[in-house]
């Protein structure tokens, strides 16, 4: 695991957290942030990807308003601070740093078998690249905002998968509808809904953890990216 540098499409440096995987020849993850920066908690999940034969980067996507900024989810200041920066930023640039990452990540590796994996606003972000970048398929933890996106995002996207929590307050129950109303008949497209979980139920420690439903989702996510990066 290390930090390493990648350069923007305006000729900037800004940072990345890439670890590698234990096998030869392995695939890609470009790990995608939620708002609180590239802190424990991503660092953590992109050890465990990168633990599962996947080779996996994660970029600072909040360089432009603070590099390397950390934040603490359960600290309501640093929740703030992170809505905040998430809501100043140009979506159209940050899709363009993810590819970025996407495009240095294929030439480490030497593969362009690469899939988009994110959590909440990442989870947003990573059906952008469905679309606008170049990877094989996209996973998506509690995105946020799909209710718009998805119906707009053209059929040549590459395959997605969504993980839905059924007590996500920024998902309730019309805005579901409209979202699995809207993968239907996209090829490849698919989204599971977890009872009894809420948001963030993927986060190690956090206060929404679900051990049971992480799992399911981990395991549904590899079978996932393992048939779209094969």
């Amino acid at each position: 695991m290390s930090h390493v540098t990648l350069i923007s499409k305006e000729g900037k440096e800004f940072d990345a957290y890439f670890v590698e995987a234990s096998t030869i020849n392995a695939p890609g993850i470009v790990l995608v942030q939620e708002i609180f920066g590239i802190n424990a908690a991503m660092r953590t999940a992109a050890e465990r990807w990168a633990s599962l034969g996947y080779n996996v980067i994660c970029p600072d996507l909040f360089w432009r308003k603070e590099a390397g900024v950390e934040l603490e989810p359960s600290n309501p200041e640093d929740f703030a601070r992170g809505v905040e920066f998430m809501q100043s930023m140009d979506e159209d640039l940050t899709v363009s740093d993810l590819e970025v990452a996407r495009t240095w990540l294929s030439h480490k590796i030497g593969n362009n078998r690469i899939a988009g994996l994110g959590y909440c606003w990442g989870g947003r972000l990573v059906v952008r690249m469905a679309a606008d970048a170049g990877v094989n398929c996209a996973v998506s933890y509690y995105g946020v905002g799909l209710q718009q996106l998805i119906p707009a995002t053209p059929a040549s996207a590459v395959p997605t998968l969504l993980h839905i929590a059924a007590l996500d307050a920024y998902v309730p129950e019309p805005v579901r509808e409209t979202i699995l109303e809207a993968i239907k008949g996209r090829p490849g497209w698919e989204a599971h809904v977890y009872a009894d979980c809420d948001h963030a139920f993927a986060r190690p420690g956090g206060v929404h953890a679900d051990e049971a439903a992480a799992k399911m989702a981990e395991e549904r996510s590899l079978a996932f990216m393992q048939q779209h990066t094969a």
